[in-house]
């Protein structure tokens, strides 16, 4: 890799994201149907909760199902449509002025129904969990069935809080020290918004407040005096991303809390090279001010540790590459200014919920 590698970098960016993607448990961990028992939660128009129990039964081709809870005892569903990864009906109790609807999905990775209950304009969301034991498999003679994957993320969304190390990276050709190469490390800090697309893979919003100090190795700093750079001298690299995480636990170490994952993920940094602390004047050369808004982009792999089921431990490696290279204001990147590098080690908590 060399400085300004753009094509590299998205390049490596897509292949990670591929790569993810591929690694989420798919259907063929589960080795089960639709077909059994699920218990699951809803919520009324009044806060209440209601317990949900309902039946899925396949005998050919033909599919038959009962809904039961306390509030309506039990009912046959009827319209019952039953697909691979889709699952439909309608219900009546009785004594009921209107049928009532069902739409959801089943993910076999995950061996979980999700859906929305739905009547005359209101709907209300449901996760189905399956009773123990109640599997269906179909399997040929004399093989066993595949255990199917633990859920490990029973939410849809979650929020993130971590510190950060962000560590000195420098590209230095045959020791050239410019501007970026004059980095030390620094405290950093981020939040995120995580969306769960299914139980392996998520996507993510974060926002980061970054940054970096200055060497004190004063016969490297020498060269910059003129322009006011000491070893006090601050990077700030403030930015919003969007990315993605594929997990591999439940491929290579299903039975563990960790849950190692890759991730990747693509932005917009705002940054500046100030004389002391954040907020002090921002440095110049020949009267261009290094500061600017630009892409960043960011590789690493991780892993969670789950503490219960709504709360995670995370530590994370990650490549971060800012592009604040510019050779129309910094026409000698070598020898003056080019992109800046850093390798961000993470620690935080993940509250996962809905």
């Amino acid at each position: 890799m060399t400085q300004g590698s753009h094509p590299r970098v998205w390049s490596a960016f897509i292949l990670l994201g591929l790569l993810a993607a591929l690694a989420v448990p798919v259907s063929t961990l589960a080795g089960t149907t639709s077909a059994g028992e699920w218990t699951g939660t809803m919520r009324t128009p009044d806060g209440e909760e209601v317990d949900i129990l309902l039946k899925l039964d396949q005998q050919g081709a033909v599919w038959t199902g009962t809904l039961e809870s306390d509030a309506i005892g039990e009912t046959t569903i009827t319209g019952l449509k039953v697909t691979d990864t889709r699952i439909s009906f309608t219900f009546k109790p009785e004594g009921a002025p209107f049928p009532a609807h069902f739409s959801g999905s089943y993910i076999a990775g995950d061996d979980r129904i999700t859906g929305t209950f739905s009547l005359r304009g209101n709907s209300r969301f449901v996760k189905f969990n399956r009773v123990p034991g109640s599997e269906v498999v179909a399997l040929a003679p004399g093989t066993e069935p595949v255990e199917a994957a633990r859920i490990r993320h029973d939410y849809k969304f979650a929020i993130t809080a971590r510190a950060s190390y962000w560590a000195a990276l420098h590209v230095v050709k045959d020791e050239n020290y410019n501007i970026n190469n004059l980095t030390v490390g620094d405290w950093s800090y981020d939040g995120t918004l995580r969306y769960y697309v299914m139980d392996g893979f998520n996507i993510f919003f974060r926002g980061y407040r970054g940054s970096q100090k200055t060497s004190s190795d004063q016969s490297k700093l020498d060269r910059y005096n003129d322009i006011g750079l000491v070893s006090q001298s601050t990077w700030k690299l403030d930015g919003l991303e969007f990315g993605i995480m594929g997990f591999l636990g439940n491929s290579i170490m299903r039975n563990s809390r960790f849950n190692p994952y890759l991730t990747a993920a693509v932005g917009v940094v705002q940054w500046e090279l100030t004389e002391g602390e954040r907020g002090t004047d921002v440095i110049e050369m020949d009267g261009v001010p290094f500061q600017g808004e630009d892409t960043a982009v960011a590789i690493g792999l991780g892993t969670e540790y789950e503490i219960s089921k709504s709360f995670a431990l995370e530590f994370e490696w990650l490549w971060r590459y800012f592009m604040t290279g510019d050779e129309t204001k910094w026409p000698d990147p070598d020898n003056t200014f080019s992109n800046t590098h850093a390798w961000a080690l993470s620690m935080g908590l993940t509250y996962g919920f809905f």
